[in-house]
């Protein structure tokens, strides 16, 4: 045959493996050489490193692992298959899943590998040896005799000798065969006929394990339950798979889904990734005994093996659902066979759904009633398990913007089509709505939008030039979201219009307009806000010091001239608001009765950025070296910066005032002021 770059070959291996790759390869090829004959048996042998003597006992252990021999009673190195074992990419064994790589697997970690086997051929045993070759030839010193004494059965031993720098195989016989029958679980899961006995021991018999009987006898792998499933590819196909799951008691690993081919698993996920409620350690209790496990769901199915590659390292599918050249991905599979698992262990997951679902309603009731409203659209199902207070608030949070953009077309052209036509359903559910607002509120009620509306026209004028020609200050425009140089202490609940920007903004616990919060640091942000998470729906809160908790978000308000145009690169207003923050975070400031310190956790703290600007080249110059996406109207930016833990919002002046008037105009509408 042709010469091969062995070296190159095994180098070039890509597959992620570990020690354990070469043994559960030989033992693979050793089920496969037993096939169905009765009574097949593979012993693994451990070499050791100096060790002498063993007992039973792991801790007693003390010689490194450099090697293994695996010991078969299969057919042996026939002629047939000593020729495909020295063709490369052989498909001699092809049906059976064999691809004529897995020799390459041994010379990846050891660097002697021999085979030393007897078969029988014309009712005549013979004896044949070989070394694995290392450059251009797959079989090195062979020799192939007659066996002159009597022989009465075929045997063969697989020698992977001096292991290759960075081994680092575990040293104890039972951490071993957990791994080991982790691995290899599969073919007790698929294979029909009976297994072959396969033991784990020391190079001189002591403390054999039986793999078999972490099946069978010990009671630490239990079976759960299967069910098959079909998948349509794009030619309208149907394929079949089937999903058996275990229980495996002794596993400290995060339950899986497996994929399989021809016996072997190919690629294994966290069930979590598909199922929140599979990212918690599993607990069975019996006869008050508690007894942890791992779930493992193999899925087998002709179309993955013939879809393996040749490494049996990945598929030759896409990865992903959203891959517009997919066929049936590895991900479409791992998501069904995960829902199948979910069914398996329904009481499991009702229990932990239902503690998750109690965790959010507490939250909401406890510490964040302004989300009650927002309950419906969380996806509770796909919520991950112990999300932390902080991640939940972003949940929502992500929530509201997203139905505020969708609200703001969706009211707009529901008010378009009012115009010309008479909805009398529409009236009777606003109607029906103003009902409930007792009197003395509909008059505050009616006071408060009358202010609004004169604000909203103020602001408006302020956007105009000037009658030189100027735009009107910053100042200006400043004064009427918050006057300066003031905080909330100084200025009442209805005598800022933060809600311009954001409505949540009027309750907000603690406001500093221009002011100096720090004794070291001059250089303050156009309004800083600390929010108190109580104070939104308790106005008497809102003049108190209420809870300093690192929790609480900030928020960093930054105005711009109005028809400002030229902004040179050490004025970017993002990069400003994020140092703003950053030194928040760093813990500079105190709260402004001076008592403390503001809580503040650089990892934990949620930021909110609003920028108001026009926005011209250079702003969206400095939204993209951001990476903020540009809003749906073209008239702001909005984003996520991780570094700072910060949202991002940049809107222009129009923006502002477009959303807060689309806010209010039903309001106005039946106020008659429009």
């Amino acid at each position: 045959m042709s010469k091969l770059n062995i070296s190159g070959i095994v180098k070039g291996i890509k597959a992620q493996t570990t020690y354990l790759t070469p043994i559960i390869e030989a033992v693979c090829n050793s089920i496969d050489s037993i096939g169905n004959r009765p009574n097949g048996s593979i012993d693994i042998i451990a070499i050791r490193d100096g060790q002498k003597s063993f007992n039973d006992k792991e801790d007693s252990v003390c010689g490194s692992i450099i090697g293994f021999d695996v010991i078969d009673n299969g057919v042996g190195f026939t002629n047939a298959n000593r020729d495909s074992f020295d063709t490369y990419l052989s498909g001699h064994k092809y049906e059976s899943g064999g691809k004529g790589f897995g020799r390459f697997m041994y010379l990846k970690y050891f660097k002697k590998v021999s085979i030393d086997s007897y078969y029988c051929f014309e009712n005549k045993y013979w004896h044949r040896t070989f070394d694995f070759g290392h450059n251009e030839e797959i079989i090195e010193n062979e020799t192939n005799e007659l066996c002159q004494e009597e022989i009465v059965a075929c045997k063969t031993i697989l020698h992977l000798k001096s292991a290759v720098k960075g081994y680092n195989a575990d040293n104890g016989l039972n951490v071993i065969a957990r791994k080991l029958v982790e691995r290899l679980l599969v073919f007790f899961v698929d294979k029909t006929e009976s297994m072959p006995i396969i033991t784990l021991k020391e190079s001189d018999g002591t403390n054999p394990i039986v793999l078999n009987d972490f099946v069978s006898k010990n009671d630490t792998i239990q079976f759960v339950q299967e069910e098959s499933f079909k998948l349509q590819d794009k030619e309208h196909a149907k394929h079949q798979f089937t999903v058996k799951s275990y229980k495996v008691y002794f596993s400290s690993l995060a339950n899986k889904v497996i994929l399989t081919a021809h016996r072997r698993e190919v690629t294994n996920s966290p069930l979590h990734n598909y199922v929140p409620e599979f990212k918690d350690t599993l607990i069975d209790i019996e006869n008050g005994k508690q007894r942890n496990y791992a779930i493992r769901s193999y899925v087998i199915g002709k179309y993955l093996d013939d879809h393996v590659d040749t490494e049996r390292g990945d598929f030759s599918l896409a990865h992903n659902e959203e891959d517009v050249f997919a066929d049936i991905s590895v991900e479409r599979i791992e998501r069904e066979a995960s829902l199948i698992t979910k069914k398996f262990f329904k009481d499991y997951i009702q229990e932990k759904f239902q503690a998750k679902k109690q965790k959010v309603l507490d939250y909401v009731t406890k510490c964040a009633p302004w989300n009650k409203s927002l309950l419906k659209y969380l996806d509770l199902e796909n919520l991950p398990m112990g999300i932390r207070d902080l991640d939940l608030e972003l949940k929502f949070q992500q929530i509201k913007f997203e139905n505020e953009q969708k609200s703001r077309i969706e009211i707009k052209e529901l008010l378009e089509s009012q115009k010309d036509s008479d909805n009398e359903s529409f009236e009777e559910q606003v109607a029906e709505l103003f009902t409930k607002v007792t009197e003395e509120g509909k008059n505050d009620l009616a006071h408060y939008v009358c202010n609004r509306k004169k604000v909203i026209d103020l602001y408006n004028e302020l956007r105009k030039r000037t009658e030189s020609g100027k735009a009107h200050l910053e100042s200006e425009l400043h004064n009427i979201f918050f006057p300066m140089i003031k905080n909330d202490r100084e200025v009442d609940y209805e005598d800022h219009n933060l809600w311009l920007l954001d409505e949540r903004l009027v309750f907000s616990k603690y406001i500093a307009s221009d002011k100096v919060i720090s004794s070291k640091d001059h250089e303050e942000p156009d309004i800083a806000i600390f929010h108190n998470e109580q104070s939104f729906y308790n106005k008497q809160m809102f003049f108190r010091n209420g809870e300093n908790n690192i929790t609480s978000p900030i928020t960093i308000v930054e105005f711009k001239r109005p028809k400002r145009t030229n902004f040179p690169d050490d004025e970017n207003p993002i990069q400003q608001a994020l140092r703003y923050s950053r030194k928040i975070l760093d813990g500079k400031y105190e709260m402004p009765d001076g008592i403390e310190k503001v809580k503040v956790n650089k990892d934990n703290t949620p930021v909110y950025i609003y920028i108001v600007c026009d926005i011209v080249d250079k702003i969206r110059d400095f939204a993209d070296l951001s990476n903020l996406s540009v809003s749906p109207d073209d008239e702001g930016y909005f984003g996520y910066i991780p570094k700072y833990n910060a949202y991002v919002e940049i809107m222009s002046f129009k923006k502002v005032i477009d959303d807060a008037t689309m806010r209010n105009k039903i309001f106005f509408h039946k106020l008659g002021l429009e």
